[in-house]
C-alpha cells in the first residue's frame, strides 16, 4: 500500500481472508488451540481486517478536494475493529454465531467498495461512504447476532439464512463477478437483521 501497488493488495487480501479461516480450521482439527494462538489471530486479523481497509478508505476519501478533512474518518474502521477484536477475545461463548458483524466481512465490505466499479444510481460518494463507515463500525460492536457460514447439518430446514446467501451470491457473482462482493455483505447483513427480528417476533408469539 505504501508503494502505491495496489494491484498487489487486491491479491493479498484474498489470501488473509483464506489464512484466517484455515488457521481456525487446522487449530481445531489438530487439536492444538491454545492462548498464543488466539491473540496472535487477532493481531493478524487487526492488521489485515483493521489496518488495511483503514488505509485504503482513507486513500479513496482523501481523492475529494471538498471537505478534505473527512478522509480522518477513516480511522474509525481501525478503532472499532481493535475494540470488537479485544472484546471478542474477553467473551467466552460456544455458539457459532457472531455477536456483531465479523471483523473481515466489515473488512470486506470496505475492500470491495474500494475496488467495485459497479455502483447503481452512483450512490457512493465521499457523504455515504462516511455513513457506511459510521455504521458498520456501530454494527461490529453491537450485540446483533450474525449468522456464521459454518453447517451443522446440510438440511435446509437448519440453514436457510446460510442456503439464502449462497444463493443469491452466486447469482450476483454470476451477473457482476466480484464487482457485487459489498452487495452480498449488504444482504448478509440485511438476512442476519431480519432473521433476528423474525425470530424475536417468532417467539413472541408463541
Amino acid at each position: 500500500m505504501l508503494s502505491d501497488k495496489y494491484d498487489i493488495v487486491y491479491y493479498l487480501f484474498f489470501i488473509c481472508l483464506i489464512s484466517d479461516y484455515l488457521d481456525g480450521f487446522f487449530a481445531k482439527k489438530l487439536n492444538y488451540i491454545t492462548d498464543f494462538g488466539r491473540e496472535l489471530d487477532s493481531l493478524a486479523d487487526l492488521i489485515s481486517f483493521g489496518v488495511v481497509p483503514s488505509f485504503l478508505i482513507f486513500s479513496w476519501l482523501n481523492q475529494f478536494e471538498s471537505l478534505n478533512n473527512l478522509k480522518y474518518f477513516s480511522i474509525l474502521i481501525l478503532l472499532f475493529s481493535a475494540f470488537r477484536l479485544a472484546k471478542f477475545n474477553s467473551e467466552s461463548t460456544k455458539s457459532n454465531d457472531f455477536k456483531g458483524l465479523p471483523t473481515p466481512a466489515n473488512a470486506l465490505l470496505l475492500f470491495s467498495l474500494y475496488y467495485s466499479n459497479y455502483f447503481p444510481l452512483d450512490f457512493l460518494t465521499q457523504y455515504s461512504m462516511i455513513f457506511i463507515i459510521i455504521l458498520s463500525s456501530f454494527l461490529m460492536i453491537s450485540k446483533i447476532k450474525f449468522f456464521s457460514m459454518k453447517f451443522s447439518n446440510l438440511t435446509i430446514k437448519d440453514n436457510p439464512e446460510r442456503f439464502l446467501i449462497i444463493f443469491i451470491s452466486l447469482i450476483l457473482i454470476f451477473i457482476k463477478g466480484f464487482d457485487s462482493l459489498y452487495i452480498i455483505i449488504l444482504v448478509y447483513t440485511f438476512i442476519s437483521l431480519c432473521s433476528k427480528f423474525f425470530k424475536r417476533s417468532y417467539k413472541h408469539n408463541i
